[in-house]
């Protein structure tokens, strides 16, 4: 099962009571972000408040946070980091803390050989490649001997377009999925899938055997029997294994990148989580910028067959959402969601997916 508490659903700027990126994802491996704006460790102690308050069992608490997957460097989706870890310090953490996010192999590099400093222009390196970052932020203050708890900072390196399985695995039974993205800087989103499920227990054979209520436990059990000299395996009254529970979050990015194709993916999300900066009639200034229009989220929903869809990181410009659901519509057949701060969503043990609208006292459950 998963929950996804979405924290900030505003692009590069606050506006209309929308913050700037950050989601917290609940997970049957431990709780973790994906990117941290500006002000994320308050935004998630009021929500934990509102959540405790409102009867709910869920919870946002920063103490419990076990890793931080950033999409990429820039600072919307990452200011709040230093804040957060030297907030962890103060509260005297000991746990350590894993932070994941995409560079390149001549950005590391650079970061190894010049630590602190930023790259010429003339390096084709990005000052905000989350390699010379890490390095910056090292130097001005989380250095792990100045902490009470470890620092892990992962640097994966893109390479090219194809989706590929985290080196580093820092959630118990879940396995993280690297998918690069096109956003004019190093990129990525994150796919996150729980482990498979056993396959279905043949019933009907086992009643057609005669088989008694214990023998059938052994065997649901994977013991191999030895019934009136005829030996039963418990593999073959198991069907195909099941995928788990998955979930997506793009990050920002332009239209096309192949890691949107089911194909490439170990399995289709039942939510993606999508930016959606533009409307249709800014398609040329999105492809400018790097970003996705709300058909362009639908078309990659699509794409890589996810059952639902949910809208995030908006223009500043967009002050409604409904055109952005209509147009997402036109492109995606499965549910829409438009989402909006303190929103969060769950993925049952069946793969449901359903989506908890913030309201003034607490929360409605809606069905995607």
């Amino acid at each position: 099962m998963f929950e996804l508490h979405v924290l900030g659903t505003s692009s590069a700027r606050f506006a209309h009571g929308r913050s700037v990126s950050g989601s917290v994802l609940n997970t049957p491996g431990g709780l973790a972000l994906i990117d941290c704006g500006e002000g994320m460790q308050k935004r998630m102690m009021d929500h934990n408040r509102a959540l405790k308050s409102s009867g709910l069992e869920n919870r946002t608490r920063i103490s419990r946070i076990r890793a931080i997957f950033l999409t990429h460097g820039h600072l919307d989706h990452t200011w709040g980091l230093l804040p957060l870890l030297q907030t962890l310090d103060l509260d005297g953490r000991r746990n350590p803390m894993v932070i994941v996010g995409p560079s390149t192999r001549e950005a590391i590099d650079w970061a190894i050989q010049h630590p602190g400093e930023a790259p010429p222009e003339s390096s084709g390196i990005s000052p905000t490649d989350l390699a010379i970052l890490f390095s910056q932020w090292q130097a001005i203050g989380t250095k792990d001997e100045e902490s009470s708890y470890t620092i892990d900072w992962v640097l994966i390196p893109i390479n090219d377009d194809q989706p590929f399985k985290s080196p580093l695995q820092p959630l118990e039974g879940v396995t993280v999925t690297i998918v690069p993205t096109h956003h004019g800087v190093p990129s990525c989103g994150y796919h996150f899938e729980t482990s498979r499920k056993q396959g279905r227990f043949d019933r009907e054979r086992a009643a057609q055997l005669g088989l008694s209520d214990a023998q059938v436990g052994q065997l649901a059990q994977g013991q191999d029997l030895m019934v009136n000299g005829e030996s039963l395996t418990a593999a073959s009254f198991r069907g195909e294994s099941r995928p788990g529970c998955s979930l997506m979050v793009s990050g920002d990015t332009a239209h096309g990148p192949i890691g949107f194709d089911s194909t490439n993916l170990p399995s289709s999300p039942q939510l993606l989580l999508h930016e959606a900066t533009f409307l249709a009639d800014q398609q040329e200034k999105a492809t400018q910028y790097h970003h996705s229009t709300a058909a362009d989220a639908a078309r990659h929903a699509t794409s890589c067959k996810a059952s639902a869809l949910a809208l995030t990181h908006y223009s500043s410009r967009i002050e409604r959402l409904a055109l952005s659901v209509s147009e997402a519509r036109e492109h995606f057949s499965g549910g829409v969601a438009a989402t909006l701060d303190g929103d969060w969503f769950g993925i049952d043990a069946n793969g449901d997916v359903s989506h908890h609208v913030r309201v003034e006292n607490g929360w409605n459950k809606k069905n995607l």
